[in-house]
């Protein structure tokens, strides 16, 4: 009976070890030391914008703050997705759009917050079923077909 129990506690160990966390990095926070050559008070939304990139969500005129997240999520075999590490960067603007103010924030630091889900669709081209059968007749010519040595 200690046999059984000894081997079934071996193979339940070997089966949880076997499961490593998947992690998934998504996000732009910029480093600290390009964050560092803007100075409060001097550089504008352009200079930043310049320097660090396009944050997460960037309306050209209407917002006057740039936030920049990093997350971490791991996933650990048929278990829900957990942030394991989240870093906000957050550089507000007064209203001539000079810097006024850098924050930091970590995992712990933050409640959750949830992102804008709307999606922005391109119409694009609707293409009727035989248009896409026949769109690409007259596209090709006989050259293309014949090999030339």
């Amino acid at each position: 009976m200690r046999f059984i129990l000894l081997i079934s506690f071996i193979l339940m160990n070997l089966l949880n070890s076997a499961c490593t966390p998947i992690t998934t990095i998504s996000g732009y926070v910029p480093l600290s030391g390009e964050i560092e050559e803007l100075t409060v008070g001097t550089s504008s939304k352009q200079d930043v914008l310049d320097k660090l990139g396009e944050p997460l969500s960037y309306n050209v005129g209407s917002s006057n703050f740039l936030l920049y997240v990093q997350q971490e999520v791991e996933t650990l075999a048929f278990l829900r997705p957990r942030v394991s590490e989240r870093t906000v960067v957050k550089l507000t603007f007064d209203e001539s759009n000079t810097l006024s103010n850098v924050e930091y924030s970590g995992a712990s630091d933050i409640k959750p917050f949830r992102l804008e889900r709307k999606i922005t669709e391109s119409e694009g081209r609707k293409l009727t079923f035989w248009q896409q059968m026949f769109g690409n007749i007259g596209n090709f010519s006989s050259e293309q077909f014949l090999q030339q040595d």
